[in-house]
């Protein structure tokens, strides 16, 4: 037997174990290890930031064996785009939204409350941490089991969302051998109400070169791409 608990965190921990059990469909034999991952730093000394830095390398994994099998025709850089696209911190928040998993944190401070500056990250954080203690807890199946439960219906539809020219001709590049592109903002002005950038895209090994504007460096990057994937169009 393990030190005796007060009621009040026997009671928690039981609560904590029929959530996971219903909501992520996992029975922790450590429950402990579920309350360390929804308790933020500021709540305490026993609290999910050593988890969450693990957690962020099994949601690389799992999302990445899991991309890799269903998507069996793509390439690094298309895979890279999706598993990007699914862990960001965005997603992650949905995701942690969609579980309640607000409802179950340990917090203090106005701002990590709902609606806080804050309180995206923490639930973030808080998902990661979650990934950490079920491996760690159960091991890499039921890790990989709650990612394809969690990120299913995303993981259908990440395929949806129409790739812009940047991430094309990283996969034509990489899908040669070749580097990838190299991109410089080559101009910056029109002040904050018409800003304006203009960036250049190289790919040395091909001898190409393009520019591309547009109202952020992204767009103006996606430009010169772009013009890149033309310049090898045409070449083809």
């Amino acid at each position: 037997m393990g030190q005796d608990r007060p009621p009040d965190s026997l009671t928690e921990l039981r609560q904590l174990a029929e959530w996971a059990a219903g909501r992520l469909e996992y029975a922790f034999a450590q429950p402990e290890l579920l309350m360390r991952a929804l308790t933020h730093p500021g709540f305490g000394e026993n609290n999910n930031r050593r988890l969450e830095f693990l957690g962020d390398a099994v949601l690389e994994l799992v999302s990445s064996d899991s991309l890799y099998r269903r998507y069996e025709d793509a390439l690094e850089g298309r895979l890279t785009h999706m598993r990007q696209r699914l862990v960001q911190r965005a997603t992650l928040a949905e995701v942690a939204e969609e579980l309640d998993l607000g409802g179950r944190l340990r917090y203090q401070g106005a701002d990590l409350a709902p609606g806080g500056p804050a309180h995206q990250a923490m639930l973030a954080d808080a998902l990661e941490a979650v990934f950490a203690a079920v491996w760690l807890d159960g091991g890499v199946e039921p890790a990989a089991a709650l990612f394809e439960k969690l990120f299913g219906e995303r993981l259908d539809a990440v395929t949806e969302q129409p790739r812009d020219a940047k991430s094309l001709l990283q996969e034509y590049l990489q899908g040669r051998g070749l580097k990838p592109p190299d991109y410089r903002l080559a101009r910056s002005g029109g002040g904050p109400q018409a800003p304006n950038f203009r960036s250049i895209c190289a790919v040395p090994e091909l001898l190409l070169s393009a520019q591309g504007d547009g109202r952020t460096i992204q767009a103006s990057e996606i430009e010169a791409a772009s013009a890149i994937l033309a310049q090898i169009g045409g070449a083809a």
